[in-house]
């Protein structure tokens, strides 16, 4: 009897376990450039606070919509290099995944080769958000 109790506990335990890892999908779909900047802002300075606090996390940006030229090496606009600029420190230093809508690239006439070398493509962000969500990451919309 006791050893069934231990191997329910053990059985049951991971069902009610809470990560530790703070997780977060940051869904860009506006095209307000000036407004996505400063919402990529407040992206570095939450991992800033979560690295200083030694907390892990697991942070992941769905690009989409209007948030789409974003993804464009080769924009040539101001503030769209700018917050390129700030994609690739939390890309490179906090460990941002990116991932650009293959329906918007498509819609928008992105080709591979146009986009950001630590872009990753997914086949539709909606699905991709739903994915993210029911494995505990919480959802924070830029529209």
């Amino acid at each position: 009897m006791r050893s069934l109790f231990i191997s329910l506990v053990l059985l049951i335990s991971p069902v009610f376990a809470q990560s530790d890892t703070q997780k977060a999908v940051f869904d860009c779909s506006s095209g307000d450039m000036k407004f996505v900047g400063s919402r990529m802002w407040l992206i570095e300075q939450s991992a800033k606070e979560l690295t200083e606090k030694k907390i892990p996390y697991e942070f992941v940006l769905t690009v989409h919509s209007g948030c789409t030229p974003l993804m464009d090496q080769e924009s040539g606009e101001e503030t769209i290099e700018m917050i390129q600029k700030r994609l690739k420190v939390l890309h490179d230093t906090y460990g941002l995944k990116i991932e650009a809508c293959g329906i918007a690239l498509e819609r928008f006439g992105y080709e591979d080769d146009d986009l950001l070398p630590y872009v990753s493509t997914v086949k539709n962000s909606i699905t991709r958000v739903i994915e993210l969500q029911n494995n505990g990451y919480a959802f924070i919309p830029y529209h």
